[in-house]
C-alpha cells in the first residue's frame, strides 16, 4: 500500500474518531460557537453552563471546587474549549475540560484578598492569570507561580475589575465598572480609559464577553437573574435580554472570573441565625449605626486578645467615621447594614433598593472592600419581600443567635454582669452574637465593650473558639 493511500486511510480513520467523540458528548469541536460568551451561575460548587444566550436549562451541570472559592473560566490549554478554574485563596486550581474531576493546573499567584482576572494578555489564544490589588494589576503569561509579567495601576480601590479584548486585536486588557460607569482601557498600561459610558443600575452583577462571536469583548448587567447584554461600548437598551439561574447565584460567562461572591447556598433558602456548623465556634458580630463611642475600644479588646469579629455598617455611620471604618474593614469582615437604619418592610420596592446599594456603594469607596454577600437587617425587620430584593443584590440576610441588650444601656436596666450572662446563657456551636459599637443615647454606657475582655475569656475557657461570617461564605 503507498504512503498516499495510508495517509488517507488514517486520515479518515481521525476523522471517524473525532466525530464518533463528538456525538458522544467527549468532545466539543473548537468552532465560533464555542468561541462565543454564554452565561454560567454557579451555586456553591455546582456550576450551570448553557451554551446560548437565551433563556433555557443548563446544557452542562457538573461540581468543581468548594464553597468560598473564587470562580473563573477560560481557555487554559489553547483547545478552544472554555473550562472552569476556582481560587481559593492565592491557590489556582485550574481544569482543561468543562466538567468536574481533578484540575490540570495547580499553583500558587498573588496574595489572599487579591480579586483574580483571566484573560489572554499577550495575543496567544491561552488564557492566563492576574489579580487587581487596590488598584494595581499584577498580569501573568504563563499558568505558574512567578512574577508578573506587567505590573500597573488603573482605577481605584472599591472598583470592580472587568477584562476582555475591548478592540478586537486579539489581546484582553483591563476595565473597572464603578456603579454603573464602565471604564475600559486598550491597553494594560495606567493612563485614561479609552472608552467611558455608563450602563446598567447601580448594585447589579457586570458581565463581559464576545456575545455575538465578532471577536470583541462587549458588556453585560445581570439584575437579580436577568442577564442584559449590549454589543457596543455605549449606554442604551441591551441587545439580548433573558432569565438564567437564581437571584444569589455566582455570575459568569465562559470568558470571564467572578466579579462578586453570589450568597452562600445555605444563605439562599434561609437566613443565618447560626452558623452553619455544628463546631464549637462563636461569630462575635458588632452594629455600627449611631455613634462611635466604643469602636475604638473593641477594636483595641479584639487586636489585644487576638480575638475575630464580623462588623455591619450603616452607609451614614460610614460617612461620619471613614477613617474608623478603614481600620475596621482593614482588619474584619465589613457588612451592610442599610443607609440609615430605617425599617425596611415599611419602605416601597425602590428605596429598599436604594438603602442596600447606596450602602454598598459608600463601603467600597470608603475601606476599597467588598460588603457582598452579608447583610443585617435594621431591627431585625423582614419579610419575604425583603428577603428576596436583598438576595437579588448578591446579599444573604445574617441574624443572630444571641442579642446581648447592651445597646438598652444601664438606663435600661442592664450591666456588663448581664451581657456576659446572656452570651453565656445562649451559648452553643455555632452562635451568632449580636453587640453594638455605639454608647446609650442618654446614659452614655458602653456595656457591650466593656463587656467584650470577660466574654472572649469566658468563651475560650469553655473551648469555643472566635471565628468571622467569610469562614463560612
Amino acid at each position: 500500500m503507498g504512503a498516499a493511500m495510508w495517509a488517507n486511510r488514517l486520515r479518515r480513520t481521525l476523522v471517524v474518531a473525532v466525530v464518533s467523540a463528538m456525538l458522544l458528548g467527549l468532545v466539543a469541536p473548537a468552532t465560533a460557537e464555542s468561541r462565543r460568551a454564554t452565561p454560567v451561575a454557579v451555586r456553591g460548587a455546582t456550576w450551570r453552563v448553557r451554551h446560548s444566550n437565551s433563556a433555557g436549562p443548563p446544557h452542562r451541570v457538573f461540581r468543581y471546587g468548594r464553597v468560598g472559592d473564587v470562580q473563573v473560566m477560560g481557555d487554559w490549554n489553547r483547545d478552544g474549549v472554555s473550562s472552569p478554574g476556582v481560587v481559593r485563596g492565592n491557590r489556582w486550581l485550574l481544569r482543561n475540560w468543562p466538567s468536574g474531576g481533578p484540575p490540570g493546573w495547580r499553583f500558587r499567584f498573588g496574595r489572599r484578598g487579591d480579586v483574580p482576572v483571566v484573560g489572554d494578555w499577550n495575543g496567544d489564544g491561552r488564557t492566563t492569570i492576574g489579580v487587581m490589588r487596590g488598584n494595581r494589576w499584577l498580569l501573568r503569561n504563563r499558568l505558574s507561580g512567578g512574577p508578573a509579567g506587567r505590573d500597573l495601576r488603573f482605577g481605584r480601590r472599591g472598583d470592580v475589575p472587568v477584562v476582555g479584548d475591548w478592540n478586537g486585536d486579539g489581546r484582553t486588557t483591563i476595565g473597572v465598572v464603578r456603579g454603573n460607569r464602565w471604564l475600559l482601557r486598550n491597553s494594560n498600561t495606567g493612563g485614561p480609559p479609552h472608552h467611558d459610558f455608563r450602563f446598567g443600575r447601580r448594585g447589579e452583577v457586570p458581565v463581559v464577553g464576545d456575545w455575538n462571536r465578532d471577536g470583541r469583548t462587549t458588556i453585560g448587567m445581570v439584575r437579580g437573574r436577568r442577564w442584559r447584554l449590549r454589543n457596543r461600548f455605549s449606554g442604551g437598551p441591551p441587545h439580548r435580554s433573558y432569565g438564567y439561574g437564581a437571584c444569589g447565584d455566582v455570575f459568569v460567562s465562559t470568558q470571564s472570573a467572578r466579579t462578586t461572591p453570589g450568597v452562600p447556598p445555605s444563605l439562599t433558602s434561609t437566613e443565618w441565625t447560626t452558623l452553619p456548623t455544628s463546631r464549637k465556634v462563636v461569630a462575635l458580630t458588632f452594629d455600627a449605626g449611631a455613634n462611635a463611642a466604643a469602636a475604638r475600644s473593641i477594636l483595641s479588646t479584639l487586636e489585644r486578645k487576638r480575638a475575630r469579629g464580623t462588623f455591619f455598617v450603616t452607609g451614614r455611620w460610614l460617612a461620619r467615621h471613614p477613617r474608623l471604618g478603614r481600620a475596621i474593614a482593614g482588619r474584619y469582615p465589613t457588612g451592610n447594614h442599610t443607609w440609615s437604619h430605617p425599617d425596611l418592610t415599611t419602605l416601597a420596592d425602590r428605596r429598599v433598593r436604594s438603602q442596600i446599594v447606596d450602602t454598598d456603594r459608600r463601603i467600597r469607596s470608603t475601606t476599597g472592600t467588598e460588603p457582598r454577600p452579608w447583610f443585617r437587617f435594621p431591627f431585625g425587620a423582614r419579610d419575604a419581600r425583603t428577603i428576596r430584593i436583598a438576595r437579588c443584590l448578591q446579599y444573604g440576610s445574617v441574624r443572630w443567635t444571641v442579642d446581648t441588650l447592651g445597646w438598652k444601656g444601664t438606663s435600661g436596666g442592664q450591666s456588663v454582669n448581664s451581657v456576659v450572662r446572656r452570651v453565656l446563657d445562649g451559648l452553643r456551636p455555632g452562635a451568632i452574637i449580636l453587640m453594638h459599637v455605639g454608647s446609650h443615647p442618654t446614659d452614655r454606657s458602653t456595656l457591650d465593650a466593656d463587656a467584650l475582655p470577660r466574654i472572649i475569656d469566658a468563651l475560650r475557657a469553655r473551648g469555643y473558639g472566635l471565628v468571622t461570617l467569610d469562614r463560612y461564605g
